[in-house]
């Protein structure tokens, strides 16, 4: 079965590909005098050092592994189309685990093109193979087994500008994960939003006014979780650098599963019965963000708590995160990046999930960067997580060291 969804999900994306590059290719005919083409082949090659690959609590599995990730990017470029198209692979190779060896794939297609002066339309695909247990750490904190997946994810949207003032955006996303491992369910994911935006100068400096409206539905393979929100917030230049963004509102979650109980059969036996229960909850949802942009250094700070999925895991839940990024570049070679993050992902049984959930991730990343060219690098990197599950009440914490050299070169500059 996992491989006939398997089958289905590459003939599903290279047909959101193949249409990608059909609307490209028309558009690039009919605008070729302003046309900026080029294919981009890439090599990486990682060498890295992990004292605990499997987030254990007490046995903790050290290794050394190498990846060499070939890829291909298709880039084209007029005055009203950015396309492009990706391919990479992954190959993983372990020392002293050779039955954690893969092969990951990643494909993705990016199309944006303006309509009219007023209207711009946007539209993504993606397929994802991976099997790393942190393959997710720094997008929700949440680590897994290594156990393979595939992800797919489809997207479009629109934005309108009413006036030089007013402006509104419509986009819907899709996304799906499959495992081949029965300890993770599978999900599908439906996210709908509209948001709103005006100039509000005339009465705030640099000002702008912001009102989104979403819709979330996720489906796990014993229960179901709708979820809408409404926010209302601003965002502002503080200056010339720093800028600030505050999203702040509501929420509405509907929570379906299925429960097991015990049924009396007379006169002295019990059966499971599995029955439906719906449940039904407020909350409150929001983000905000500073950012600062500066001639060698820029960085954010982020802040963002909402119901989310927990993918692999049996449901939702409310996900807290803060995030920081930091870059600097210290000379015209050499560059420096640190990235941290605390997440908290929580759901009570019957609430988002089938399953309890309550964990805390800690982690952070620096990386120092060094250019040779423009198309050859090598990069120094460190990671520590940290991961504390409440409700199991263990925690497990990794250390990886990582040296990535990256080669590429333009075809057509």
């Amino acid at each position: 079965m996992i491989c006939c969804a398997a089958s289905l999900t590459v003939r599903r994306l290279f047909s959101g590909f193949a249409f990608l590059i059909f609307i490209s290719l028309i558009i690039f005919l009919r605008e070729a005098e302003s046309a900026e083409f080029n294919i981009i082949p890439s090599l990486r090659i990682k060498e890295e050092y992990n004292d605990n690959i499997f987030f254990s609590t007490d046995d903790r599995k050290k290794d050394f592994l190498t990846t060499l990730s070939p890829a291909i990017e298709l880039i084209n470029r007029t005055e009203k189309l950015d396309s492009s198209l990706l391919a990479r692979l992954n190959v993983l190779r372990y020392i002293n685990n050779e039955g954690l060896n893969d092969v990951e794939q990643n494909y993705r297609g990016r199309l944006r093109y303006s309509l009219h002066p007023k209207l711009k339309l946007s539209a993504d695909a993606g397929y994802t193979r991976d099997s790393r247990p942190d393959r997710d750490i720094e997008v929700s904190g949440l680590v897994m087994k290594p156990v393979t997946r595939h992800w797919q994810n489809y997207a479009a949207g629109a934005e309108y500008t009413f006036s030089e003032k007013t402006r509104a955006s419509l986009s819907y996303s899709y996304e799906r994960s499959d495992f081949n491992d029965p300890e993770f369910v599978d999900i599908k994911a439906h996210d709908l939003s509209l948001g709103f935006t005006h100039d509000l100068s005339q009465y705030f400096s640099a000002t702008m006014g912001r009102m989104n409206l979403g819709y979330g539905r996720y489906e796990f393979q014993d229960s179901t979780v709708d979820y809408y929100y409404a926010t209302i917030g601003m965002s502002q230049a503080l200056s010339e650098k720093w800028n600030i963004l505050i999203d702040a509102g509501g929420s509405y979650t509907r929570s379906e599963f299925e429960v097991e109980t015990l049924e009396l059969v007379p006169p002295f036996f019990y059966r499971v019965v599995r029955e439906p229960k719906k449940e039904e909850e407020g909350g409150l949802v929001g983000q905000a963000a500073l950012s600062y942009n500066g001639e060698r250094t820029n960085g954010e700070l982020a802040f963002s708590h909402r119901v989310m999925p927990a993918v692999g895991r049996a449901g939702a839940a409310e996900r807290t995160s803060l995030t920081i990024q930091v870059r600097r570049r210290f000379t015209y070679e050499l560059s420096g990046r640190l990235s941290a993050g605390y997440y908290i992902n929580k759901s009570e049984r019957g609430k988002f999930s089938t399953a309890p959930l309550d964990e805390e991730t800690w982690r952070v990343n620096p990386v120092i960067r060094y250019e040779f060219t423009k198309d050859v690098a090598l990069e120094a990197f460190y990671s520590y997580a940290f991961v504390k599950d409440k409700q199991a009440n263990t925690d497990a914490q990794r250390n990886l060291f990582m040296v990535n050299f990256i080669i590429q070169h333009p075809l057509f500059e």
